[in-house]
């Protein structure tokens, strides 16, 4: 029986007809960008062990590195599986599925968000782990940062914006929506006023989706590198901002994890944060 994943629209939807041969937790600056949140999880598979089931023309790609061209999808822009270097394996992000194999180990925890602890017992490298025999990405220097803000962009640096205000409170949410459109163990948004995030550059080339059954649930992103970008709410008068997509320490980390009654099963919470089963109250 296969593992079956897919994107937050259901646009793209693929199985896996193996167990991965490794999985492991990234936190490097270019998945926190991709994802949005703190970390991506991946499951490494032989090519032959992925069967897409739907057709892939809505699969968006951008070259994050001389080594990685990631996919995403173009509709709702959650993170799909893409090809590893001279197309060997592929690389699945974990957030696409409900189930599946455990991370082995924590990859560039050197780099891993200033908001973010990396808890637990899993093994820890600073960059990849030796086996794996690719050369380590250099993260580029941040220039000194401006009084008063939090600098944030995406991926590809199209979009550009200011955190303005401090931010409110940060959960992890872990429903179904947003580890779909995440394609992540979990989403870290932080709340600031509507009027909390001032954009600099790129607003032409935000997308967004809207779940079509929910309220609110609606994913913003870039159209070019599908980075999760910050969403100004009117309803709610507030604005919901990815903490992956941070350039600077916002002086505020999690709170708490939420919706853990919907946790992926293959993600283990190892931090001592309060848990809500579902959203907290009040």
């Amino acid at each position: 029986m296969m593992n079956e994943g897919r994107c937050l629209c259901g646009g793209l939807t693929w199985g896996l007809t193996a167990e991965p041969f490794f999985a492991y937790n990234c936190h490097c600056k270019m998945c926190r960008k991709a994802h949005g949140t703190a970390f991506g999880t991946y499951f490494l598979v032989h090519l032959e062990d992925l069967q897409w089931t739907t057709e892939t023309d809505a699969i968006v790609r951008y070259q994050s590195s001389p080594y990685f061209t990631r996919c995403s999808c173009g509709v709702c822009g959650a993170v799909v599986p893409f090809l590893g270097r001279n197309d060997e394996r592929w690389a699945v992000p974990a957030g696409c599925h409900d189930h599946g194999k455990k991370p082995e180990c924590h990859i560039f925890v050197a780099d891993h968000a200033p908001w973010h602890a990396v808890t637990g017992d899993l093994p820890s490298h600073d960059a990849y782990p030796a086996e794996a025999s690719y050369p380590s990405v250099e993260e580029e220097p941040l220039t000194d940062r401006p009084k008063g803000v939090i600098r944030g962009s995406c991926l590809c640096s199209a979009v550009a914006f200011h955190v303005t205000e401090p931010i409110k409170i940060v959960h992890n949410c872990h429903c179904w929506r947003c580890r779909h459109a995440r394609a992540a163990a979990h989403a870290s948004n932080g709340f600031t006023s509507f009027e909390g995030v001032r954009f600099l550059k790129g607003e032409e080339h935000l997308k967004r989706y809207k779940v079509p059954e929910a309220r609110y649930f609606t994913q913003v992103f870039c159209g070019i590198c599908s980075s999760p970008m910050p969403r100004h709410d009117a309803e709610r008068k507030v604005t919901v901002i990815p903490l992956g997509s941070l350039d600077d320490d916002p002086g505020i980390k999690p709170a708490d994890h939420i919706f853990v009654d919907h946790k992926a099963g293959w993600h283990d919470i190892s931090d001592d944060l309060p848990r809500f089963g579902e959203a907290p109250l009040g």
